[in-house]
Protein backbone atom coordinates (compact mmCIF):
# COMPACT_ATOMS: atom_id res chain seq x y z
CA UNK A 1 0.00 0.00 0.00
CA UNK A 2 1.14 3.55 -0.99
CA UNK A 3 1.39 6.10 1.88
CA UNK A 4 0.75 9.84 1.11
CA UNK A 5 3.29 10.56 3.03
CA UNK A 6 6.07 8.82 0.19
CA UNK A 7 3.72 10.09 -2.83
CA UNK A 8 4.51 13.70 -0.89
CA UNK A 9 8.48 13.02 -1.07
CA UNK A 10 8.64 11.59 -4.59
CA UNK A 11 6.49 14.62 -6.34
CA UNK A 12 8.76 17.40 -4.19
CA UNK A 13 12.06 16.99 -6.09
CA UNK A 14 10.27 16.87 -9.58
CA UNK A 15 8.10 20.09 -8.47
CA UNK A 16 11.53 21.29 -7.86
CA UNK A 17 12.97 20.86 -11.32
CA UNK A 18 9.95 21.41 -13.27
CA UNK A 19 9.80 24.89 -11.22
CA UNK A 20 13.69 25.65 -11.87
CA UNK A 21 13.10 24.19 -15.58
CA UNK A 22 9.93 26.82 -16.40
CA UNK A 23 11.94 29.95 -14.76
CA UNK A 24 14.90 29.16 -17.18
CA UNK A 25 12.34 28.66 -20.17
CA UNK A 26 10.94 31.70 -19.55
CA UNK A 27 14.51 33.40 -19.01
CA UNK A 28 15.39 32.12 -22.45
CA UNK A 29 12.76 34.37 -24.16
CA UNK A 30 15.32 37.77 -23.32
CA UNK A 31 18.12 34.87 -23.49
CA UNK A 32 16.66 34.48 -27.38
CA UNK A 33 17.37 38.53 -28.20
CA UNK A 34 20.75 38.18 -26.40
CA UNK A 35 22.27 35.58 -29.17
CA UNK A 36 20.81 36.93 -31.86
CA UNK A 37 21.86 40.47 -31.23
CA UNK A 38 25.37 38.46 -30.47
CA UNK A 39 25.24 36.66 -33.65
CA UNK A 40 24.66 39.85 -36.07
CA UNK A 41 26.90 41.92 -34.70
CA UNK A 42 29.70 39.02 -34.56
CA UNK A 43 28.69 39.17 -38.71
CA UNK A 44 27.88 42.45 -39.52
CA UNK A 45 29.37 44.80 -36.34
CA UNK A 46 32.76 45.28 -38.39
CA UNK A 47 31.43 46.87 -40.77
CA UNK A 48 31.85 51.14 -41.44
CA UNK A 49 31.07 53.15 -44.11
CA UNK A 50 34.83 53.41 -45.24
CA UNK A 51 33.93 49.46 -46.17
CA UNK A 52 31.67 50.03 -48.66
CA UNK A 53 33.75 49.07 -51.58
CA UNK A 54 35.83 46.44 -50.10
CA UNK A 55 34.97 43.21 -51.72
CA UNK A 56 36.94 41.14 -48.61
CA UNK A 57 34.58 42.48 -45.60
CA UNK A 58 31.20 40.31 -46.79
CA UNK A 59 29.99 43.24 -48.64
CA UNK A 60 28.78 45.06 -46.31
CA UNK A 61 25.79 47.27 -47.00
CA UNK A 62 24.17 50.33 -45.54
CA UNK A 63 21.27 48.22 -43.90
CA UNK A 64 24.24 46.64 -42.03
CA UNK A 65 26.27 49.83 -41.12
CA UNK A 66 22.93 51.43 -39.93
CA UNK A 67 21.93 48.93 -37.90
CA UNK A 68 25.11 48.34 -35.79
CA UNK A 69 24.48 50.84 -32.82
CA UNK A 70 20.88 49.14 -32.87
CA UNK A 71 22.14 45.57 -32.59
CA UNK A 72 25.05 46.59 -30.31
CA UNK A 73 22.60 48.13 -28.38
CA UNK A 74 19.84 44.88 -28.15
CA UNK A 75 23.05 43.28 -26.98
CA UNK A 76 24.29 45.07 -24.30
CA UNK A 77 20.44 45.72 -22.85
CA UNK A 78 19.84 42.00 -23.13
CA UNK A 79 22.55 41.00 -21.95
CA UNK A 80 22.16 42.87 -18.67
CA UNK A 81 18.53 41.44 -18.42
CA UNK A 82 19.49 37.78 -18.94
CA UNK A 83 22.86 38.11 -16.45
CA UNK A 84 20.23 39.89 -13.89
CA UNK A 85 17.62 37.36 -14.43
CA UNK A 86 20.02 34.45 -13.76
CA UNK A 87 21.50 36.24 -10.72
CA UNK A 88 18.17 37.00 -9.17
CA UNK A 89 16.45 33.70 -10.29
CA UNK A 90 19.17 30.74 -10.16
CA UNK A 91 21.15 32.17 -7.04
CA UNK A 92 19.52 34.87 -4.31
CA UNK A 93 16.32 33.67 -4.63
CA UNK A 94 17.00 29.68 -3.80
CA UNK A 95 19.32 31.00 -1.57
CA UNK A 96 17.44 32.99 0.45
CA UNK A 97 14.79 30.23 0.73
CA UNK A 98 17.32 27.88 1.84
CA UNK A 99 17.22 25.81 -0.77
CA UNK A 100 20.02 24.14 -2.86
CA UNK A 101 20.91 25.51 -6.29
CA UNK A 102 21.46 21.96 -7.79
CA UNK A 103 18.25 22.07 -9.86
CA UNK A 104 18.42 25.92 -10.93
CA UNK A 105 22.08 25.10 -12.03
CA UNK A 106 21.26 21.43 -13.77
CA UNK A 107 18.21 23.04 -15.80
CA UNK A 108 20.22 26.56 -16.78
CA UNK A 109 20.97 25.50 -20.13
CA UNK A 110 16.99 24.95 -21.03
CA UNK A 111 17.12 29.22 -20.82
CA UNK A 112 18.63 28.62 -24.65
CA UNK A 113 15.59 26.36 -25.97
CA UNK A 114 13.78 29.30 -27.36
CA UNK A 115 16.44 30.55 -29.14
CA UNK A 116 16.79 27.26 -30.67
CA UNK A 117 12.80 26.76 -31.44
CA UNK A 118 12.68 30.26 -33.01
CA UNK A 119 15.90 29.09 -35.02
CA UNK A 120 14.41 26.13 -36.32
CA UNK A 121 10.77 27.86 -37.49
CA UNK A 122 12.39 30.57 -39.35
Amino acid sequence: MVRVRDVRRAVKPARRLLTSLLVNLLIGIPTAAFVACTRWYAEYGHCEYEDLGRPDLDHCTYDQIESSGFALFGLVTSALVVVSLVVLFDVVKPLRAGHPLTHRLLTLPAALLPYVFLKTAA
